[in-house]
């Protein structure tokens, strides 16, 4: 049931990357941040995401993020999101800032869905649990949109809540 997840969670990665290539749309990324994975404290979470611009205001995409404790607990956490970019340039002040064009950045809402993989939660066993959060960010563009820095902030199950930073380029 595990590894079928996660190859439908890579396969569909796949398509969406085929299916928008070539309109320069893709963004890969890569992260790291702090969670509340682990039961006595934080854990170092290592991410890697890949999304496609759909629309104007809509991103989807799919992430990997490896947290652990450094002593017993490692939780694996694939996932798929929906990234949407509130129309905030409509705002007369808002608009005048070159950061905030819609195509290269802005603020996030982001929803995420998947299967988180623990290991050495429960005396050493591997359980697999749903994975659901709420994440909300900033896309900071440089260099025309080419390159990319987001800080974020998230809640959701099984991590409780976490705050990071991803750093990323489109291609």
């Amino acid at each position: 049931m595990k590894k079928c997840a996660f190859v439908y969670m890579l396969l569909f990665s796949l398509f969406l990357v085929s299916v928008r290539a070539e309109k320069n749309a893709v963004n890969l990324g890569f992260g790291v941040e702090g969670n509340m994975s682990s039961d006595k404290g934080w854990a170092f979470g290592r991410s890697i995401s890949i999304d496609v611009q759909f629309f104007t205001y809509v991103i989807m995409g799919s992430a990997v993020t490896i947290s652990d404790d450094f002593k017993q607990f490692t939780a694996i956490e694939p996932e798929i999101f929906v990234r949407w970019y509130p129309p905030l340039t409509a705002v007369p002040f808002l608009k005048k800032a070159a950061f905030l064009e819609i195509k290269d950045g802005g603020f996030f809402v982001q929803g995420d869905i998947g299967v988180s993989t623990i290991i050495g939660f429960f005396d050493r066993d591997v359980t697999p649990l749903f994975l659901g959060g709420l994440t909300i960010g900033f896309r900071f563009p440089f260099q025309n949109g080419d390159y990319f820095m987001e800080p974020f902030i998230k809640s959701g199950y099984p991590f409780l809540f976490g705050a990071g930073m991803r750093f990323g380029c489109r291609f």
